[in-house]
């Protein structure tokens, strides 16, 4: 799993948003799991069904199932309108397994995850910890990501930050979800309801999202944050009471906040670069590192990673991260080859367009970009983002030098109208 690293940053509240309904809208069909969002079978597997509800549906449209961990549930059956049967095969090691089913209708989505227990015992192979946490804060981003949904990002922490200061040696989850838009942009809430993970990010109401942004941070006594994203998360939201439940490797967070919390409003400007001329990046003062994610994107491609960090550490100097999808899921293909910009996926302008052999372009999860993901660059000044650019178009090509080294050349453009070239040609070890 791959760990990011992150400086905090004040919040600011910049602008006030306003939405408007129509007297005479058109209702929207609601897809809604009516039987438990957590499937638990025992290691002998078998046939199972999860129900489910459409409120408003539309004639001729049926449900869409994907699964997370074919090898686990290896078919589903969506004949009955109202059930999906789900087929889970035996598990025959001693570990518990998890997968999941992510149920479509139009653009809604909802998602079941899938336990099973090993032949051991079922004993779980993770430590829970509960906390009370003591303080949420947290930004609201208006309907960036899908139009007319609320897109927040919260930051729940036991007192980690005292004073407005971030305290060293603290943790904190940060959580990134969809739901209602604000009722009131002046004294923004989030909205009452039971926030699921969403595997695919289908963008739909009461959902977390998984894009990275989504993490268990710990903040060392340097005050540098590192951060791993979460394997999954639900969050109950009940007038002021929060109860997140969140599963990050070996450990199942039990969180609790109560209380009184504040939700700063954030616009976005339209592009994340704030380049003001092009960009040759110098990285000879940088480490290097390439790195296999597996099916890191659930794209089916083998996610590759070249990453330049300054040797003095995350809060100073260049950080250049290459973010690459091979043309198989084998990592044993390799990584060498001309990367062209996936672009992103046709009415959804946050969505990468994932396939074969290309790189992720840099998408914004924080408003001012000091966290990105994908392609991207960043240069930091004493812990503060300086500059920030996605690489958003163009060619990233990685060659043998045939004596044990690389060739990588950068050959692209931020997200800038008119747009900024961004170019590196670089060789050394991988």
């Amino acid at each position: 799993m791959r760990n990011f690293l992150l400086c905090f940053t004040a919040i600011f509240s910049l602008v006030l948003s306003s939405c408007e309904s129509a007297d005479n809208a058109v209702l929207e069909p609601k897809l809604e799991i009516t039987s438990d969002a957590t499937l638990r079978v025992d290691e002998a597997g078998g046939l199972f069904t999860i129900e489910y509800t459409v409120t408003n549906p539309v004639e001729g449209q049926s449900v869409e199932v994907k699964v997370v961990n074919a090898a686990m549930i290896t078919a589903t059956n969506t004949d009955t309108f109202g059930q999906v049967k789900v087929s889970i095969s035996e598990n025959t090691s001693e570990d518990i397994r998890e997968g999941a089913v992510i149920l479509n209708y139009g653009t809604q989505s909802a998602t079941v995850v899938v336990q099973q227990e090993g032949n051991g015992g079922g004993e779980s192979p993770v430590e829970r910890i509960d906390i009370t946490a003591t303080s949420l804060v947290g930004l609201y981003y208006g309907d960036h990501l899908a139009e007319g949904l609320g897109h927040y990002w919260l930051i729940i922490s036991e007192e980690g930050i005292v004073d407005g200061n971030v305290v060293p040696n603290s943790e904190f989850f940060r959580i990134d979800i969809l739901g209602p838009l604000a009722a009131d942009t002046e004294n923004i809430t989030i909205p009452v309801g039971e926030y699921i993970y969403d595997y695919y990010n289908s963008f739909t109401e009461y959902t977390v999202l998984n894009l990275g942004n989504t993490d268990y941070t710990y903040v060392d006594d340097a005050g540098e944050g590192w951060a791993t994203p979460l394997d999954r998360a639900t969050l109950n939201v009940e007038g002021s009471r929060f109860e997140l439940v969140a599963v990050v490797a070996d450990k199942e967070y039990h969180v609790t906040f109560e209380g009184d919390y504040t939700i700063s409003n954030s616009e976005m400007s339209d592009t994340i670069s704030n380049l003001t001329s092009d960009l040759a990046i110098d990285v000879s003062n940088c480490y290097v590192t390439l790195n296999s994610y597996g099916d890191y994107w659930h794209c089916g491609y083998c996610n590759w990673v070249v990453e330049f960090i300054d040797k003095r550490g995350y809060s100073q100097g260049v950080e250049l991260v290459l973010d690459l999808l091979g043309t198989t899921l084998d990592s044993s293909s390799g990584f060498l080859g001309t990367y062209h910009s996936a672009g992103f996926s046709a009415g959804e302008p946050n969505k990468p367009n994932f396939g074969p052999g290309v790189f992720v372009p840099g998408v914004r999860i924080s408003d001012d970009g000091v966290y990105m993901q994908g392609s991207l660059y960043q240069r930091y000044v004493n812990g503060k983002g300086i500059d920030q650019a996605p690489l958003h178009n163009g060619t990233i090509t990685i060659s043998d030098n045939g004596d044990g080294t690389y060739r990588i050349v950068v050959d692209a453009v931020d997200d800038a109208t008119p747009a900024h070239k961004i170019t590196l040609d670089w060789s050394g070890i991988l």
